[in-house]
């Protein structure tokens, strides 16, 4: 599994418009009713297991970058989600910092291998030196899939 195989066209939000974490995550969940990725039934709770998994600690990692993730009952699938907030969002994160990137992992309940692999994928990626600078200064989608894709 690679990341350019979890983010394409239809689930990346290059300019994210959001003032807080909440509002982002409404947004973002809102989106992937709208591309058929998840029903708008699951938003509520979609919604509440993200503010669950916030609770117990952050997913914004430092860097300007948050991984949130959580598994979602119901959900047939898993779904991901990358957005960029150009201006950044306080999400409370470890080092103080705006966050610029969401990458955003949703699981069904049967599929903890597949969240922790896909976990895994996405931080070994978003920690290679470099690559957080170049996503938020790429001139738009088409770029920043272009560095997705980069291995």
């Amino acid at each position: 599994m690679t990341v350019s195989e979890l983010i394409n066209e239809t689930n990346l939000i290059p300019d994210l418009q959001s003032q807080d974490r909440k509002s982002a995550y409404k947004i973002m969940v809102q989106f992937l009713v709208d591309k058929g990725f998840v029903k708008m039934e699951l938003v509520g709770t979609i919604l509440e297991c993200l503010q669950a998994r916030e609770d117990k600690m952050t997913t914004a990692m430092g860097g300007g970058f948050a991984l949130p993730h959580a598994t979602i009952p119901k959900l047939p699938k898993l779904c991901t989600l990358m957005a960029r907030s150009l201006k950044g969002i306080a999400c409370d994160s470890v080092d103080g910092k705006l966050v610029n990137i969401f990458f955003l992992i949703l699981v069904p309940p049967d599929q903890n291998q597949a969240h922790l692999q896909t976990l895994a994928t996405v931080a070994k990626f978003f920690n290679r030196r470099g690559v957080k600078s170049k996503i938020l200064h790429a001139s738009g989608a088409a770029e920043i899939l272009a560095l997705l894709r980069t291995p």
